[in-house]
């Protein structure tokens, strides 16, 4: 499991060799915000686990924080 801070860099070194960012101040943010997004997703997925497709298992399922 990867931490948020090795998730984030991993998405901000690749965000930062994309030469798109530059060609505007629109483009620039709408790259970082879309890099953002990315990172959200992946820190949540690591940090909730595999979710089970059984409805039962989901009501009763929490997630272990801070490993």
């Amino acid at each position: 499991m990867d931490s948020a801070v090795e998730i984030f860099k991993k998405h901000y070194e690749a965000w930062e060799t994309n030469p798109k960012r530059m060609t505007s101040g629109y483009d620039y943010e709408k790259t970082y915000a879309e890099m953002m997004q990315k990172v959200e997703q992946e820190v949540l997925s690591s940090s909730v686990g595999q979710v089970s497709n059984k409805s039962s298992n989901k009501k009763n399922f929490k997630p272990v924080l801070g490993t």
